[in-house]
């Protein structure tokens, strides 16, 4: 069928012919009124003619560049890949990007045709005219920037999938859960720009790829240390949910590095807020009992079996450079102030004194 006797474009030159109608009869006592007063020597078919071209320039002029009253702004649209113009137009007019599909079918067949429209995800950061939609579909200007988006140190694989689920309209959490949760603490925290269609596996990649960057800083060291990566960014990560200030991190790990020589239990609470979302002054005695938890240093030797963080840069220097002690305790108060003994008595006298 030839695009001049498309039934879409037909429907809504009928529309257009009842809006003028419309409009017309509600301006005609006026233009009556106007006609028997000044225009008594204007040929009366010669008026008609005019006023019909000014109100049908006006509606087109109104559909093609005003936008809809309620335009969803800030919202993202995905045009897929083989969508037909018909479904595409009618799927606009639904969320009420423009105000009649067949126009704007229209508008776009004379800018190519169905073969023109890119396909892919589109952001309206303002409300636009049907004429700039069909110029913004037709030439694939998308209308994405990248976004910035911070993942802190200590956040763990569950914390950035509440992170960027808010911000990526495309991101499965339950997939980058499922798929981020083995590589736990080998997300390397940081400031990142991603583009707000991005999908998971995308940001998996960047993040671990971002991690093997920065741990290539520490490869001779590591090289040379007694404990494997994972052991390293293992502990680092319990060091980076103990403490935030650097000479406090290397001090806990001068301490957490003698009690493992020693054979001595960790004890350290940060696989609490890992395994049950809970903090110091939290967990119940039971939970510090329990054995079936292998992440509770209080009852199994040696480190927790895997991260319970993503790690940054000071506290994986903090794992591989300890500051050397006879410390084999500490505590933090509720400020964040950490406190070293040597004693079991002079770190039960201070917890008295900073905590109780």
């Amino acid at each position: 069928m030839p695009e001049h006797e498309d039934p879409n474009i037909r429907m809504f030159l009928e529309r257009l012919y009842v809006r003028f109608i419309s409009w017309y009869n509600r301006i005609g006592m006026r233009v009556t009124e106007w006609h028997h007063s000044r225009l008594h020597d204007l040929n009366k078919r010669t008026f008609v003619i005019v006023v019909f071209g000014i109100v049908f320039a006006s509606i087109l002029y109104f559909e093609s560049f005003y936008p809809t009253d309620n335009f969803p702004t800030e919202q993202y649209i995905t045009i897929e890949e083989g969508e037909t113009l018909k479904s595409l137009s009618q799927s606009l007019e639904d969320v009420h990007i423009v105000r009649s599909a067949q126009w704007l079918e229209f508008l776009v067949r004379i800018r190519g045709g169905q073969r023109s429209v890119r396909a892919g995800d589109y952001y309206f950061a303002k409300p636009i005219g049907a004429m700039t939609v069909a110029r913004i579909i037709t030439t694939g200007a998308y209308g994405l920037e990248p976004m910035r988006i911070t993942i802190p140190e200590g956040a763990t694989v569950a914390d950035m999938a509440i992170i960027y689920d808010k911000r990526l309209f495309k991101f499965d959490a339950e997939s980058f859960l499922k798929k981020a949760t083995p590589l736990e603490g080998f997300l390397y925290p940081d400031t990142y720009y991603f583009l707000p269609n991005v999908k998971e596996d995308e940001v998996i990649r960047v993040m671990n790829d971002t991690f093997d960057q920065r741990i290539a800083e520490f490869a001779q060291q590591i090289e040379e240390s007694p404990y494997t990566l994972d052991e390293i960014v293992t502990l680092a990560s319990i060091i980076e949910k103990e403490a935030w200030k650097p000479a406090d991190q290397k001090l806990i790990s001068g301490v957490l590095y003698n009690r493992l020589e020693r054979g001595m239990l960790l004890q350290v609470d940060a696989t609490f807020t890992y395994t049950h979302n809970k903090g110091t002054y939290q967990i119940t005695t039971e939970e510090l009992k329990d054995e079936d938890n292998l992440y509770n240093t209080y009852v199994h030797k040696g480190l927790p079996p895997g991260p319970i963080a993503a790690v940054g840069y000071s506290a994986l220097d903090a794992a591989l450079n300890p500051t050397p002690s006879d410390y084999l305790f500490y505590l933090a108060d509720r400020k964040g102030n950490t406190y070293f003994s040597t004693t079991y008595a002079e770190h039960l006298r201070k917890k008295r004194l900073y905590v109780d």
